[in-house]
């Protein structure tokens, strides 16, 4: 029974030290039982590429900006790379004419022993003689974003105009370079909007070329619909008897109304009441103008009438 004891506490220590070990993780990266005799693998995405061309004389279309990158190989490795993507994905076009290619991504910059699938893994590029042009920008601005009873005024772009480089082929078919404006709140005041610009071709397609700025500033401008209208004036009531009205004068004969645009092309006067009962000495009197339910308001709001009345 005493030789057994030494024995056991030897087996009791082995098993408390493999469970200390197991409870703080020793064990966790030395691979012990990894298949893959410790590889790891990792996705990248959207990593730029680099497009390495003649750019003074040619213009490349068809490269992506952005792709994904699979690495793999040592796990430690693999997380510094995907932590500080030092590495680069090429184009390498220095050696090309123009022309149509497909051409594969390359990654430069790796350490030995990881490798790298990019996807797409290639490209079909068009290589063209470059052209610069400057060009006008318009701007459209829908009627759906005028607010009720507005109406558009003016667009002002700034810059007003752009360069456009491109392939020759390309800079041949631009129709239109127009800056689109894509907010959809209603403008009811002066507004100025931070727009992309495009360049489209004669059936709408846009194509594929470079602009200088990519964006301008786009001054809406818009004013509250209204017209100017004569005054009718009708009298209703009547004067005390005995007395007898010599002349009537309005401050305004015309006034402005506001309103929808519809319903003032259809207006072409407003009504005015004076109202006599009562009047038994000359002097100025308030006359109530007769607002339609579609007018918002009229200017002025008050029309002011000198009458002159005798007994």
């Amino acid at each position: 029974m005493l030789e057994s004891k030494p024995g056991i506490l030897i087996v009791s220590l082995i098993l408390a030290l493999f469970m200390f070990l197991t409870a703080n993780k020793v064990f966790e990266n030395t691979n012990l039982f990894d298949s893959n005799n410790g590889s790891d693998k990792v996705t990248i995405e959207n990593m730029p590429v680099t497009t390495e061309y003649d750019s003074e004389n040619y213009y490349v279309s068809g490269v992506q900006k952005y792709v994904q990158v699979q690495l793999s190989g040592t796990p430690a490795t693999v997380k510094r790379i995907e932590t500080t993507k030092d590495f680069e994905v090429v184009v390498n076009l220095n050696t090309y004419s123009p022309g149509e290619y497909e051409v594969s991504y390359a990654v430069e910059g790796l350490p030995e022993g990881i490798e790298a699938i990019v996807l797409p893994e290639k490209a079909n590029i068009t290589i063209q003689n470059l052209v610069e042009q400057t060009f006008e920008v318009q701007a459209e601005v829908n009627d759906s974003r005028i607010g009720a009873n507005y109406t558009l005024e003016d667009v002002v772009v700034e810059p007003r105009t752009v360069k456009v480089r491109g392939g020759e082929e390309d800079m041949e078919r631009i129709q239109f370079v127009r800056a689109m404006l894509t907010e959809s709140s209603k403008i009811t005041d002066q507004t100025t909007e931070n727009v992309q610009v495009n360049v489209f071709d004669a059936q709408y397609n846009k194509l594929d070329v470079e602009i200088e700025p990519q964006n301008v500033s786009v001054v809406i401008e818009v004013k509250e619909s209204s017209k100017e209208v004569p005054v009718s004036l009708q009298m209703v009531g009547q004067l005390p008897s005995g007395y007898q009205i010599d002349s009537i004068s309005l401050s305004k004969d015309v006034v402005k109304v506001y309103g929808a645009q519809e319903v003032l092309d259809q207006l072409y006067q407003i009504e005015a009441e004076l109202d006599l009962s009562g009047i038994k000495e000359s002097g100025d009197k308030d006359v109530r103008i007769q607002v339609p339910d579609s007018i918002t308001r009229t200017e002025p709001a008050v029309i002011i009438a000198k009458v002159k009345v005798s007994k």
